[in-house]
């Protein structure tokens, strides 16, 4: 058992320290006109649970259909290992549920670009289901080469620009 004195001496103030949450993503994400880059999919049977919810783990994995969707226009040929010049690494990932959502469904993905840092980006995510934001995931996603992370330049640099969310006024988009 950890005492709170032995957390005082070691520079920790105390056991909620030691972890770190992220505050609820702002209401604009919750809307499908944000995100650049749209799709859809069908949920299959075995993402759900006993409840019919379709479950974290599958709702995550649409997340993870949306930012290859974006990482492949941006970065030509980076899930190929043969013909890519660099690799992109989640270093962070952050995924809020919002709503739940159940089986049969067809979900739309909203899928665009948070941040752009020197050798990484922030893909940004939503999923819905019939107009209702179930889900939203900000991934940082670092591009990494034969030395280490490397920088983002050019023809990808443009493409993240692009691509980056669309706030459709500042009154909403500030908090």
């Amino acid at each position: 058992m950890v005492r709170e004195g032995e957390f005082m001496s070691s520079g920790v103030e105390s056991v909620e320290s030691l972890s770190a949450t992220t505050h609820r993503p702002h209401p604009a994400r919750s809307r499908l006109e944000l995100y650049p880059v749209t799709g859809e999919t069908r949920a299959r049977y075995a993402d759900m649970d006993p409840n019919a919810h379709l479950n974290n783990l599958a709702l995550e994995s649409l997340h993870e259909d949306a930012r290859a969707t974006l990482t492949a226009r941006v970065f030509p040929g980076v899930h190929d290992p043969g013909a890519r010049q660099l690799r992109l690494i989640t270093s962070q990932n952050v995924v809020h549920f919002l709503a739940e959502a159940h089986w049969p469904a067809v979900i739309e993905t909203g899928v665009g670009v948070g941040r752009i840092g020197r050798t990484s980006f922030v893909a940004s995510s939503a999923l819905f289901r019939d107009g209702v934001c179930v889900s939203v995931c900000d991934t940082v996603l670092v591009a990494v080469g034969d030395e280490g992370p490397t920088p983002i330049v050019g023809f990808a640099r443009e493409m993240l620009r692009e691509l980056q969310l669309r706030p459709s006024g500042r009154d909403e988009w500030t908090r």
